[in-house]
């Protein structure tokens, strides 16, 4: 479905323009559903390797301490339907998002490719380049 190479042992994927444009309207359609005040947070998607795209979007806590990210909850949404193996992810994304990112990556060998569009251009970037010095460096769990 997807065109991958191994690079440093993991496989990286490139991910097409219909794609990645597909994944950004489906993120941009979840803003709605941010929470508690829609279009005030954040969404991402994630494409698993199976080729299905999930949505995330930030849901905050008056604490703020249990805050969860778009990034944290659209892995777990591909997660509940059984989809671990992720490929892409629309960003930009935080650091402890990106440590997220990088951990899904350890564990299924997918170097996952952060898509960032700038400038109405769309970068695909492997977390191992947004991610110089890792810890750990293979999974705990």
């Amino acid at each position: 479905m997807f065109k991958s190479k191994k690079i440093n042992g993991k496989l990286v994927y490139h991910i097409n323009g219909k794609t990645i444009k597909k994944m950004f309207v489906i993120a941009n359609k979840a803003m709605e559903n941010t929470f508690p005040k829609p279009n005030k947070g954040f969404a991402v998607a994630v494409l698993t390797k199976k080729g299905n795209i999930y949505p995330g979007v930030s849901y905050n806590s008056d604490t703020y301490t249990l805050t969860m990210h778009s990034e944290a909850v659209a892995l777990a949404h591909a997660a509940i339907h059984g989809e671990t193996e992720i490929i892409a992810i629309t960003g930009p994304n935080c650091h402890i998002c990106k440590q997220l990112i990088y951990e899904s990556s350890l564990r299924s060998g997918i170097d996952v490719i952060v898509l960032i569009n700038e400038k109405e251009e769309v970068k695909q970037i492997p977390i191992s380049r947004l991610m110089p010095y890792p810890w750990p460096e293979k999974p705990f769990l």
